[in-house]
């Protein structure tokens, strides 16, 4: 265990060695929840649609564009280290490959609480407070973080696919513009038929679940989506120990 909580360090101090880098994408997020804020301001003109507010949509989209900025592209690497033959370094490591990509990714969970720090402010300034239970921060806190790890696994999910396919760049893009669905607009906004399509979807699970549950509590809303979270999560996982086993095999009989 101790080995993991090492990389988890590790990773951690690389996430903050670009602090520029790091400034500017905050810079980027408040800059799209402002554009949003402003349109939804013209839109509604203070009405309500499908039973949200103008404040409650602008809160929804901080807590879910929080949480796509939490990532930190693990794919890529994954994908390069694959591409490059180092993924077979990995083989003979006294650690489990799969688990070393998620204590690396884990470490984004420090940085996704400061965003959601700088979030939590632009809210109140943009959008103005919003009502809230001990309840509803309890489980969206829950949701939220369960979020940005879903996130990961699918990064380490797409990475891996380049077992077999090499680049996997298009693979995220596909993810980002069906996450993009219920980022900007939740769920309700679509018909059911496509309510339907995305509720089968993992995408919907990383960003549609918590900021449900922070804008709209309610207990038993709240631990059913919960629960649909942690589902997915595990799917998703096992996915990837199936996908990362098979490609393991092709390495260990072609030689790498």
């Amino acid at each position: 265990m101790r080995k993991y909580f090492e990389i988890f360090r590790y990773s951690l101090k690389t996430q903050f060695a670009f602090i520029y880098n790091y400034i500017f994408s905050i810079a980027s997020f408040a800059i799209h929840v402002f554009v949003f804020n402003e349109l939804w301001d013209f839109i509604l003109k203070g009405k309500e649609i499908v039973g949200y507010t103008k404040s409650e949509l602008i809160w929804y989209i901080i807590i879910a564009e929080c949480i796509l900025y939490s990532g930190d592209k693990k794919f890529n690497k994954i994908g390069d280290m694959v591409k490059q033959g180092d993924i077979a370094n990995m083989l003979i490591k006294p650690v489990d490959t799969v688990n070393y990509f998620i204590a690396e990714t884990t470490a984004s969970l420090v940085k996704c609480f400061i965003n959601l720090v700088v979030a939590v402010i632009l809210g109140v300034i943009l959008a103005g407070p919003i009502n809230y239970s001990f309840g509803s921060i309890f489980f969206a806190l829950i949701a939220f973080f369960m979020g940005v790890f879903i996130h990961n696994l699918l990064q380490i999910f797409i990475g891996i696919i380049a077992f077999y396919t090499e680049e996997n760049k298009s693979f995220w893009m596909v993810v980002q513009k069906i996450a993009f669905f219920v980022v900007f607009t939740p769920l309700e906004f679509y018909p059911k038929i496509v309510q339907n399509i995305l509720l089968c979807l993992p995408t919907t699970y990383f960003v549609y679940v918590p900021s449900k549950i922070f804008v709209n509590y309610e207990f038993g809303l709240a631990l059913g989506l919960i629960g649909l979270e942690i589902l997915s999560g595990l799917v998703i996982y096992g996915a990837i120990r199936l996908v990362y086993k098979k490609g393991a095999e092709r390495i260990n009989v072609n030689g790498g």
